[in-house]
């Protein structure tokens, strides 16, 4: 259900007691008693968000008032109009609303997810995991927690084809929706030059002459990952997820999509992962997916085509770092850095697993 323009706030200004009362009143389940006094806001992850703010409230007020939350806004950047274009806050509202109260993959606690009607205008409370471990992306996870990662993803991707949970996809675009191939294939080659222009990392003659052609090669990829309906996380990188021991949270489903669930799996693993941890390990993680699939009944999935389709997400997900590039000169220096590792963690994907087979 979409929430009317008045109710969602403008920006951070408009987050005052006065509204908080009001949403967690309706919105949270918590008692319609409770009463926001003061609230405190403080950005965070100003470095590491591309396409949304994101401020930690400090709240005083009766009882049932948590002491902190989380708040989600839109950009104030270009990245907001982008973001609309791809229906990316829609995605992410709807995915708390819909799916995350339901699906095995766990999440933050959601207070309140509100949509304007008519412009991309957003909000999210959510949960505050402040104690809990945010995974570095740029130092990248270990094989143990990509373990971990890999049996929650598993988790929502056969949830999400039971036939009870289906109507929970209508939500959300198909990977290879006709605006992923008008916005995000032709902002490829631009991005690439200027990854070339910036990386200290040997590129391979084969994946650079691929790069040329990369947007005309990257539709026939996404036709391939989009063949199955599952739900994808879509966006599974290591700061998206909080760690607490064995436990994991994941975060952010602005790119959440319909598609095959090894698209999710093959992002992570190549990208998520240092080349040196990752390398040697593609196989096998892709048949831990699988047997994680079979023990939730999912077991039509066999590995020479689950292995096929992997090659063709690492070449795909390659986009998706080169084409934050663009934004090279306002980008902050950790962001230009993770980046270009994303990237030369693609590339060296690319070559171990023999990537550039699938296409010949």
């Amino acid at each position: 259900m979409t929430i009317g323009h008045a109710e969602v706030p403008s920006g951070i200004g408009e987050v005052t007691a006065e509204w908080l009362t009001a949403a967690l009143r309706s919105d949270s389940g918590l008692s319609n008693a409770l009463q926001v006094n003061e609230v405190r806001a403080q950005r965070i992850a100003a470095d590491s968000g591309f396409s949304s703010l994101l401020y930690r409230l400090s709240l005083d007020g009766s009882p049932e008032v948590p002491a902190t939350l989380i708040a989600k806004l839109p950009a104030d950047s270009d990245a907001r109009g982008a973001m609309d274009l791809l229906g990316g806050y829609r995605r992410e509202v709807a995915f708390y609303r819909e799916v995350a109260t339901q699906a095995p993959m766990d999440t933050p606690a959601v207070f309140s997810a509100r949509m304007a009607a008519e412009s991309a205008d957003f909000v999210l409370l959510l949960e505050d995991l402040q104690t809990w471990e945010n995974a570095d992306h740029l130092a990248g996870l270990s094989l143990d927690r990509a373990r971990v990662a890999i049996a929650q993803l598993a988790g929502l991707h056969a949830w999400s084809v039971q036939p009870a949970n289906v109507t929970s996809l209508q939500s959300f675009p198909s990977l290879d929706a006709p605006v992923v191939r008008d916005l995000l294939l032709p902002a490829f080659g631009p991005g690439w030059q200027v990854y070339r222009e910036h990386t200290t990392a040997a590129i391979p003659r084969p994946v650079a002459r691929f790069a040329e052609r990369f947007a005309e090669c990257a539709g026939e990829a996404l036709s391939v990952l989009a063949e199955h309906t599952m739900l994808l996380h879509g966006d599974i990188r290591a700061d998206n997820m909080f760690f607490d021991g064995d436990r994991l949270k994941v975060v952010d489903f602005q790119f959440a999509a319909t598609g095959c669930g090894i698209a999710d799996i093959a992002y992570l693993v190549s990208q998520g992962l240092r080349t040196e941890v990752r390398r040697g390990h593609d196989e096998a993680l892709v048949h831990e997916y699988l047997q994680q699939l079979a023990a939730r009944g999912v077991t039509e999935y066999p590995f020479d085509d689950a292995w096929r389709r992997y090659r063709y997400a690492v070449v795909y997900f390659m986009v998706l770092p080169v084409i934050t590039l663009l934004g090279w000169d306002a980008l902050p220096v950790r962001s230009r850095a993770l980046c270009l590792e994303l990237t030369d963690r693609a590339v060296a994907a690319i070559t171990d697993v023999g990537a550039l087979e699938v296409f010949a």
